[in-house]
């Protein structure tokens, strides 16, 4: 298992916490979600890890760059999966 990889690495609350945040079950992203609104969440939630006073409104208005640097991890919407 890679450290990049997000959903290897996504604790099962934080999974749950991203279904919320998109507003849809995980069986259906693919179909459904917002790739960027998944990639964001995902990110978000690990950036948290080691920020833990990050808030998601602060989040959304970091570059892309630099939550992918604070998360340790990148990834672009267009490599979310499900």
């Amino acid at each position: 298992m890679s450290d990049n990889d997000f959903m290897q690495n996504l604790k099962w609350k934080e999974l749950a916490e991203v279904e919320d945040y998109v507003g849809i079950g995980m069986d259906d992203w693919t179909e459904k979600a917002s790739k960027a609104k998944l990639a964001f969440a995902m990110q978000y939630l690990m950036a948290k890890r080691k920020k833990p006073e990050l808030k998601i409104t602060d989040a959304e208005n970091l570059t892309i760059k630099e939550l992918a640097d604070l998360a340790g991890v990148e990834i672009s919407p267009k490599e979310v999966t499900s």
